[in-house]
Protein backbone atom coordinates (compact mmCIF):
# COMPACT_ATOMS: atom_id res chain seq x y z
CA UNK A 1 0.00 0.00 0.00
CA UNK A 2 1.83 2.92 -1.40
CA UNK A 3 2.66 5.36 1.24
CA UNK A 4 0.42 3.95 4.21
CA UNK A 5 2.28 1.63 7.14
CA UNK A 6 0.14 -2.07 7.19
CA UNK A 7 1.42 -1.89 10.81
CA UNK A 8 -0.78 1.07 11.28
CA UNK A 9 -3.46 0.96 9.10
CA UNK A 10 -5.98 -0.78 12.21
CA UNK A 11 -4.66 2.04 14.57
CA UNK A 12 -5.45 4.96 12.01
CA UNK A 13 -8.72 3.86 11.27
CA UNK A 14 -9.96 3.30 14.83
CA UNK A 15 -8.60 6.77 15.64
CA UNK A 16 -10.09 8.20 12.82
CA UNK A 17 -13.69 5.75 13.94
CA UNK A 18 -13.10 7.54 17.36
CA UNK A 19 -12.66 10.82 16.39
CA UNK A 20 -16.04 10.92 14.04
CA UNK A 21 -18.00 9.33 16.69
CA UNK A 22 -16.81 12.29 19.43
CA UNK A 23 -17.43 14.87 16.86
CA UNK A 24 -20.50 13.53 16.09
CA UNK A 25 -22.54 14.83 19.31
CA UNK A 26 -23.35 18.09 18.16
CA UNK A 27 -25.20 16.29 15.60
CA UNK A 28 -25.94 16.99 12.01
CA UNK A 29 -28.94 15.11 10.92
CA UNK A 30 -29.81 11.06 10.54
CA UNK A 31 -28.29 8.92 7.99
CA UNK A 32 -30.32 6.21 6.96
CA UNK A 33 -27.58 3.76 7.16
CA UNK A 34 -27.58 4.34 10.75
CA UNK A 35 -31.15 3.41 11.90
CA UNK A 36 -32.33 1.51 8.52
CA UNK A 37 -33.29 -2.64 9.72
CA UNK A 38 -31.62 -4.15 6.54
CA UNK A 39 -28.67 -2.77 3.82
CA UNK A 40 -27.04 -3.98 1.11
CA UNK A 41 -23.63 -3.52 -0.70
CA UNK A 42 -23.36 -4.60 -4.26
CA UNK A 43 -19.37 -4.13 -5.41
CA UNK A 44 -16.87 -4.11 -7.93
CA UNK A 45 -13.59 -4.72 -6.17
CA UNK A 46 -9.92 -4.30 -8.11
CA UNK A 47 -7.26 -5.94 -5.63
CA UNK A 48 -3.59 -6.42 -6.32
CA UNK A 49 -2.38 -9.64 -5.13
CA UNK A 50 0.44 -11.26 -4.16
CA UNK A 51 0.87 -14.50 -3.45
CA UNK A 52 3.59 -17.36 -2.00
CA UNK A 53 2.76 -20.86 -1.22
CA UNK A 54 4.10 -24.11 -0.47
CA UNK A 55 3.05 -27.51 -0.98
CA UNK A 56 4.33 -30.66 1.20
CA UNK A 57 5.22 -33.96 -0.70
CA UNK A 58 3.00 -37.10 0.85
CA UNK A 59 6.04 -38.62 2.52
CA UNK A 60 6.56 -35.48 4.12
CA UNK A 61 9.40 -33.41 2.08
CA UNK A 62 9.23 -29.54 2.15
CA UNK A 63 7.99 -28.35 -0.89
CA UNK A 64 9.37 -25.32 -2.78
CA UNK A 65 8.12 -21.78 -1.81
CA UNK A 66 7.39 -19.37 -4.62
CA UNK A 67 5.86 -16.51 -6.18
CA UNK A 68 3.22 -16.81 -8.00
CA UNK A 69 3.30 -13.59 -9.84
CA UNK A 70 6.93 -13.61 -10.29
CA UNK A 71 7.64 -17.75 -10.77
CA UNK A 72 4.22 -18.02 -13.01
CA UNK A 73 3.18 -14.84 -14.57
CA UNK A 74 -0.05 -14.79 -12.77
CA UNK A 75 -2.23 -12.20 -12.95
CA UNK A 76 -1.73 -9.42 -9.98
CA UNK A 77 -4.47 -7.47 -10.23
CA UNK A 78 -8.05 -8.39 -11.71
CA UNK A 79 -11.91 -6.74 -11.04
CA UNK A 80 -14.06 -9.00 -9.12
CA UNK A 81 -17.81 -8.60 -7.64
CA UNK A 82 -17.95 -8.21 -3.67
CA UNK A 83 -21.50 -8.43 -1.82
CA UNK A 84 -22.65 -7.28 1.74
CA UNK A 85 -25.41 -7.73 3.77
CA UNK A 86 -26.45 -6.42 7.24
CA UNK A 87 -29.16 -6.82 9.06
CA UNK A 88 -29.87 -4.52 12.72
CA UNK A 89 -31.60 -6.15 15.94
CA UNK A 90 -32.61 -3.30 17.75
CA UNK A 91 -30.86 -0.11 17.89
CA UNK A 92 -27.21 -1.27 18.76
CA UNK A 93 -27.14 -5.45 17.77
CA UNK A 94 -26.11 -6.28 14.14
CA UNK A 95 -25.56 -9.28 11.60
CA UNK A 96 -23.73 -9.20 9.07
CA UNK A 97 -22.23 -11.31 6.13
CA UNK A 98 -19.98 -10.34 3.17
CA UNK A 99 -18.71 -12.59 0.31
CA UNK A 100 -15.95 -12.01 -2.00
CA UNK A 101 -14.70 -14.21 -4.56
CA UNK A 102 -10.81 -13.64 -6.38
CA UNK A 103 -10.36 -16.13 -8.74
CA UNK A 104 -6.48 -15.85 -11.32
CA UNK A 105 -4.41 -17.63 -13.18
CA UNK A 106 -1.41 -17.16 -15.16
CA UNK A 107 1.40 -19.14 -17.03
CA UNK A 108 4.84 -19.29 -17.75
CA UNK A 109 8.56 -20.69 -18.21
CA UNK A 110 9.46 -21.40 -15.06
CA UNK A 111 13.03 -20.50 -14.45
CA UNK A 112 13.88 -22.74 -11.85
CA UNK A 113 12.80 -26.25 -10.33
CA UNK A 114 9.15 -26.06 -8.03
CA UNK A 115 8.23 -28.93 -6.09
CA UNK A 116 4.83 -28.65 -5.49
CA UNK A 117 3.45 -31.61 -3.61
CA UNK A 118 4.19 -34.78 -5.31
CA UNK A 119 4.69 -33.00 -8.68
CA UNK A 120 7.92 -31.42 -9.89
CA UNK A 121 8.47 -29.02 -12.32
CA UNK A 122 11.50 -28.73 -14.03
CA UNK A 123 13.22 -25.26 -14.81
CA UNK A 124 12.27 -24.42 -18.51
CA UNK A 125 8.97 -26.00 -18.47
CA UNK A 126 5.89 -23.96 -19.03
CA UNK A 127 3.43 -24.42 -15.94
CA UNK A 128 -0.11 -23.39 -15.69
CA UNK A 129 -1.51 -22.20 -12.77
CA UNK A 130 -4.81 -21.09 -10.82
CA UNK A 131 -5.12 -19.51 -7.42
CA UNK A 132 -8.78 -18.77 -6.16
CA UNK A 133 -10.13 -17.96 -3.16
CA UNK A 134 -13.45 -17.89 -2.02
CA UNK A 135 -14.17 -15.36 1.46
CA UNK A 136 -17.49 -15.75 3.38
CA UNK A 137 -17.07 -13.46 6.79
CA UNK A 138 -20.27 -14.05 9.34
CA UNK A 139 -19.87 -11.95 12.41
CA UNK A 140 -22.29 -10.33 15.49
CA UNK A 141 -21.32 -7.27 16.26
CA UNK A 142 -22.95 -4.76 19.56
CA UNK A 143 -22.77 -0.88 18.98
CA UNK A 144 -21.30 0.36 22.52
CA UNK A 145 -21.76 4.27 20.88
CA UNK A 146 -24.70 4.53 18.78
CA UNK A 147 -26.44 7.88 17.72
CA UNK A 148 -28.01 9.42 15.15
CA UNK A 149 -25.00 10.62 13.41
CA UNK A 150 -22.11 8.08 14.86
CA UNK A 151 -21.45 4.09 15.43
CA UNK A 152 -18.75 2.18 17.17
CA UNK A 153 -18.84 -1.36 17.94
CA UNK A 154 -17.15 -4.69 18.19
CA UNK A 155 -17.85 -7.61 16.59
CA UNK A 156 -16.89 -11.50 16.71
CA UNK A 157 -17.10 -14.05 13.63
CA UNK A 158 -16.14 -16.50 11.28
CA UNK A 159 -13.60 -15.72 8.70
CA UNK A 160 -14.28 -18.32 6.52
CA UNK A 161 -11.68 -18.60 3.37
CA UNK A 162 -11.62 -22.21 0.65
CA UNK A 163 -8.44 -21.81 -1.05
CA UNK A 164 -8.19 -23.76 -4.58
CA UNK A 165 -4.85 -24.13 -6.19
CA UNK A 166 -3.50 -25.99 -9.13
CA UNK A 167 -0.41 -26.63 -10.83
CA UNK A 168 0.22 -28.38 -14.09
CA UNK A 169 2.15 -28.75 -17.27
CA UNK A 170 2.92 -31.57 -20.13
CA UNK A 171 5.62 -33.25 -18.19
CA UNK A 172 4.99 -32.83 -14.34
CA UNK A 173 1.58 -33.74 -14.62
CA UNK A 174 -1.65 -32.10 -12.52
CA UNK A 175 -1.61 -31.45 -8.84
CA UNK A 176 -4.59 -29.55 -7.18
CA UNK A 177 -4.61 -28.48 -3.38
CA UNK A 178 -7.65 -27.43 -1.81
CA UNK A 179 -8.16 -26.13 1.87
CA UNK A 180 -11.18 -24.47 4.20
CA UNK A 181 -9.68 -22.14 6.70
CA UNK A 182 -12.59 -21.33 8.77
CA UNK A 183 -10.84 -18.32 10.94
CA UNK A 184 -12.37 -16.96 13.71
CA UNK A 185 -12.08 -13.28 14.51
CA UNK A 186 -12.66 -9.90 16.56
CA UNK A 187 -13.09 -6.60 15.31
CA UNK A 188 -13.90 -2.98 15.65
CA UNK A 189 -16.19 -1.18 12.87
CA UNK A 190 -17.77 2.31 12.98
CA UNK A 191 -19.01 4.74 11.21
CA UNK A 192 -20.22 8.81 11.24
CA UNK A 193 -22.15 10.80 9.00
CA UNK A 194 -21.32 14.28 8.40
CA UNK A 195 -24.47 15.19 6.62
CA UNK A 196 -27.84 12.77 6.12
CA UNK A 197 -26.16 12.14 2.67
CA UNK A 198 -22.39 11.70 3.53
CA UNK A 199 -21.48 9.16 5.67
CA UNK A 200 -17.53 7.44 6.54
CA UNK A 201 -16.92 3.76 7.79
CA UNK A 202 -14.52 1.49 7.98
CA UNK A 203 -13.99 -1.87 9.61
CA UNK A 204 -10.94 -3.56 10.99
CA UNK A 205 -11.12 -7.52 11.81
CA UNK A 206 -8.14 -9.82 12.93
CA UNK A 207 -6.79 -12.97 14.52
CA UNK A 208 -3.83 -14.73 15.20
CA UNK A 209 -4.67 -18.95 15.80
CA UNK A 210 -2.01 -21.63 16.53
CA UNK A 211 -4.21 -25.26 17.09
CA UNK A 212 -3.44 -28.69 15.30
CA UNK A 213 -4.40 -28.10 11.90
CA UNK A 214 -3.68 -24.55 11.26
CA UNK A 215 -1.28 -21.86 12.22
CA UNK A 216 -1.34 -17.92 11.70
CA UNK A 217 -2.47 -14.82 11.14
CA UNK A 218 -5.21 -12.36 9.30
CA UNK A 219 -5.85 -9.07 8.81
CA UNK A 220 -8.83 -7.59 7.19
CA UNK A 221 -9.60 -4.02 6.79
CA UNK A 222 -11.81 -1.50 4.53
CA UNK A 223 -12.39 1.85 5.01
CA UNK A 224 -15.15 3.47 2.93
CA UNK A 225 -17.44 6.68 1.68
CA UNK A 226 -20.55 6.74 0.24
CA UNK A 227 -23.35 9.26 -0.91
CA UNK A 228 -27.08 8.68 -0.64
CA UNK A 229 -28.13 9.91 -4.06
CA UNK A 230 -31.84 8.92 -2.63
CA UNK A 231 -33.25 8.08 0.89
CA UNK A 232 -32.88 4.04 -0.03
CA UNK A 233 -29.71 4.34 -2.55
CA UNK A 234 -26.75 5.54 -2.65
CA UNK A 235 -22.95 5.34 -4.05
CA UNK A 236 -19.71 4.74 -3.11
CA UNK A 237 -15.82 4.50 -2.46
CA UNK A 238 -13.46 2.15 -0.92
CA UNK A 239 -10.55 0.67 -0.13
CA UNK A 240 -9.79 -3.27 1.66
CA UNK A 241 -6.24 -4.21 2.76
CA UNK A 242 -6.36 -8.35 3.55
CA UNK A 243 -3.49 -10.38 4.55
CA UNK A 244 -3.23 -14.01 5.16
CA UNK A 245 -0.14 -15.71 6.27
CA UNK A 246 -1.56 -19.57 7.00
CA UNK A 247 0.34 -22.79 7.12
CA UNK A 248 -2.32 -25.70 7.17
CA UNK A 249 -1.50 -29.26 7.77
CA UNK A 250 -4.53 -31.45 6.33
CA UNK A 251 -4.70 -34.24 3.70
CA UNK A 252 -6.02 -32.09 1.28
CA UNK A 253 -2.94 -29.27 1.94
CA UNK A 254 -0.27 -30.09 3.71
CA UNK A 255 2.00 -26.50 3.28
CA UNK A 256 1.42 -22.63 3.58
CA UNK A 257 0.18 -19.31 2.19
CA UNK A 258 1.12 -16.09 2.43
CA UNK A 259 -1.40 -13.77 0.70
CA UNK A 260 -2.14 -10.28 0.82
CA UNK A 261 -4.28 -8.12 -1.81
CA UNK A 262 -5.02 -4.76 -1.43
CA UNK A 263 -7.15 -1.94 -4.38
CA UNK A 264 -9.93 -0.05 -4.20
CA UNK A 265 -13.79 -0.79 -4.46
CA UNK A 266 -16.97 0.82 -5.77
CA UNK A 267 -20.50 -0.10 -4.37
CA UNK A 268 -23.83 0.49 -4.69
CA UNK A 269 -25.61 0.61 -1.92
CA UNK A 270 -29.16 0.40 -0.26
CA UNK A 271 -31.20 -0.03 3.16
CA UNK A 272 -34.58 -0.06 3.80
Amino acid sequence: MSGISVRALPVAVAAALLSGAAAAQSGTGIHPELQDRYSLELGAYRPSAKTTAHLNSSAGAAGTSFSFEDALGMEESKTTATVLGRIRLGDRWRLEAGYLDLDRSGSRAVGGTINWGDNTFTAGSTVQSKFQSQTLRLSGGYSFIKDANSELGVALGLHTTDFKVSLSSPAGGVRRADAVAPLPTIGVYGAYAFTPKWLVSGRVDAFSLSSGKYDGSLVDAMAKIDYRFHRNFGVGLGYRYVKYDLDVSKSSFNGGVQYKFSGPALYLTGSF
